[in-house]
């Protein structure tokens, strides 16, 4: 009975701590995501490190509503191809409620005008 007890505890506390890990997606044809305070989102953006550009958070020290907590790269390129593009996810969590605007640029480094830009709406519940 005991064993019984335990494993039911077990599977609950597997069953919230998986559903907080969950990323949730942001919407690609409004560029809006939604969260609760906790849950993640990845942002994901087409690019191309050889070319000199990157994307950045354009207005990063504005942002308190989420914190950015890593960025990724894939790329289906061949292993050493030079010049591919790759995609770079950006992941962020929720921290308070609130909503916000992030304001990305696709530029070089102290450059001005960007070649690409993209806003993401996130509304924390």
């Amino acid at each position: 009975m005991r064993k019984l007890m335990y494993i039911s505890i077990l599977l609950c506390i597997m069953a919230s701590c998986q559903s907080q890990k969950k990323l949730v997606s942001v919407n690609k044809e409004t560029n809006e995501v939604e969260l609760k305070v906790g849950q993640s989102c990845e942002i994901e953006f087409r690019t191309n490190a050889s070319t000199g550009f990157w994307w950045q958070l354009a207005n990063s020290d504005q942002i308190t509503v989420v914190d950015s907590v890593a960025k990724r790269y894939e790329s289906d390129a061949p292993k050493g191809m030079v010049g591919a593009s790759s995609d770079l996810f950006w992941k962020f969590t929720a921290k308070e409620k609130g909503e916000q605007t992030l304001k990305f640029v696709y530029a070089r480094q102290n450059i001005n005008e960007p070649i690409r830009t993209r806003d993401v709406k996130v509304t924390v519940k």
